[in-house]
């Protein structure tokens, strides 16, 4: 077998023969928070991707969960990301990976500067899974990032994606109407958030008689209702594991109701 000419090997492939360890393909890129203590952002996403080669790139960083006395927090900026974005595109990352995971954004400037990348990459690559995490908020807390991040996430980012997980209080916010209206008619207010590419939307959060949680799983073609045991619980992170989960199901082939399924069994394995 004869070995190609030097002059014929890409730079950004040469350097990674000379200077990385894992030279594996990269399969993922995964764009959100990180914190360097605590299960939320992409250190919940993390473990339940473990088969697969992951490009982390933070929107921010913080000490820990806001939730704590103190915290400290250093959010990146959109030319900060959109540079970053542009390295990695020029080391032929994005022509390897098969998906990219949205979560946490800290700012609308930072949702277009990651749209304006994708939107190139997903006309290049059609077949790209992009499943966007609208980490917004929740129920318990109310919003915990840039109000101006649900509309740009619906405007910029939602028609980039093959699906998306909001829960119920984050339906609300992209849809445009409150928690208590999404909630009376979830599989509506999904559907018009399809998108062009999207296949499908989780919506979870619902419960029925208060003991079991339901998660909603919207296509073009129909609904699913899957109905899990309710764990109570005030830890946070569960809705980027699921994320992870499901990611993580997807890419073995499953399809998107096998899938939710799996990713809520992964979750309660770890509140058990």
């Amino acid at each position: 077998m004869s070995t190609p000419d030097a002059a014929s090997v890409p730079a950004w492939e040469e350097g990674r023969t000379r200077w990385e360890l894992n030279r594996h393909p990269a399969e993922v890129l995964l764009i959100g928070s990180q914190v360097a203590f605590g299960s939320v952002g992409m250190n919940g996403v993390l473990p339940m991707l473990d088969e697969a080669r992951v490009v982390p790139l933070p929107t921010i960083v913080l000490s820990n969960l806001p939730h704590y006395p103190s915290v400290h927090a250093a959010p990146m900026s959109a030319d900060w990301l959109a540079g970053s974005i542009r390295d990695l595109e020029s080391l032929g990352l994005l022509d390897e990976i098969d998906s990219v995971c949205t979560g946490y954004f800290a700012s609308p400037d930072q949702v277009e500067a990651v749209a304006d990348t994708l939107e190139r990459l997903v006309a290049r690559r059609p077949d790209l899974r992009v499943l966007v995490d609208p980490t917004l908020g929740d129920a318990d807390v109310g919003l915990y990032t840039d109000p101006a991040v649900a509309p740009a996430l619906r405007e910029r980012m939602l028609p980039l994606a093959t699906g998306f997980v909001p829960n119920r209080f984050e339906l609300g916010l992209l849809s445009g109407h409150d928690a208590d209206a999404a909630q009376t008619d979830a599989e509506a207010a999904a559907r018009a958030l399809l998108g062009p590419r999207a296949e499908w939307a989780v919506i979870s959060g619902g419960t029925v008689a208060g003991s079991t949680l339901v998660d909603l799983v919207v296509t073009r073609e129909g609904r699913a209702d899957l109905e899990h045991p309710l764990i109570p619980t005030t830890v946070k992170g569960t809705g980027d594991a699921f994320a992870g989960a499901l990611l993580a199901a997807l890419r073995r082939g499953s399809p998107v109701t096998d899938a939710v399924a799996t990713a809520a069994s992964a979750v309660r394995a770890l509140l058990s």
